[in-house]
């Protein structure tokens, strides 16, 4: 296959550009959603110093809200419709008892709904007890919102069995699919019905990728 496909980004005088990347399916080139890139994180700003000192206390649940809204806003206004969008939220958010109300009432001031939301949380945020994470993954889901786990940088936590209903996504970098944790984590999350979604991969390869459960992908790669 040696389809292209190229992301969009745009822009706005009313916040910073938003970047959208098709998930597709790596045996057909269908789009299943899109991944939705921040120019900025959570974590991220003034480390010390008298601007740190002037930072309003920092609101996990708030901040994830207000950049759903941007995304939604943005869908919207550029007319990207796959669906659902997979959000980077912090990991702060999802200990946050406020974030799935907050995302909640925010998602109900634009054109979307929640379900179109994919919240996704790196592994290491599931690193605590597992029946509170899943509890508080279920609260998320009871208000409608999808939950994915990014495991492009870290994998060392398991997806505990109670979890596994409960999560829609999970996304890998396939250079480190070497790595037999990794490579285990897809397998069980694809035998769970969790779509595994890779990163830097190559068409040629989808065969390969499928033994693994891996059926997705951002921005593969065409054959030379």
């Amino acid at each position: 296959m040696t389809q292209t496909w190229t992301a969009t980004r745009v822009h706005s005088l009313r916040a910073p550009a938003i970047r959208f990347d098709p998930v597709l399916d790596l045996s057909t080139g269908e789009a299943f959603g899109m991944a939705a890139e921040l120019p900025f994180c959570f974590e991220e700003g003034p480390a010390f110093g008298p601007a740190r000192a002037r930072q309003p206390e920092a609101n996990a649940a708030k901040w994830l809200a207000e950049r759903i809204g941007e995304i939604a806003s943005y869908a919207h206004e550029f007319r990207h419709d796959h669906r659902p969008i997979i959000v980077p939220s912090p990991v702060a958010a999802l200990s946050n008892p406020d974030t799935a109300l907050a995302c909640d009432m925010r998602v109900r001031r634009t054109s979307l709904c929640q379900q179109e939301f994919c919240l996704e949380f790196t592994d290491t945020a599931f690193a605590g007890d597992a029946a509170d994470c899943t509890s508080r993954i279920a609260h998320l889901r009871r208000h409608g919102f999808r939950v994915s786990v990014d495991m492009r940088k870290s994998w060392q936590t398991p997806i505990a069995e109670g979890m596994r209903l409960l999560i829609d996504t999970l996304r890998v970098d396939a250079r480190k699919l070497d790595d037999d944790d990794l490579a285990d984590a897809c397998e069980v999350a694809a035998a769970a019905g969790i779509m595994v979604i890779a990163e830097h991969a190559s068409w040629r390869d989808a065969e390969n990728f499928a033994r693994l459960g891996i059926s997705a992908a951002i921005k593969p790669r065409t054959d030379a």
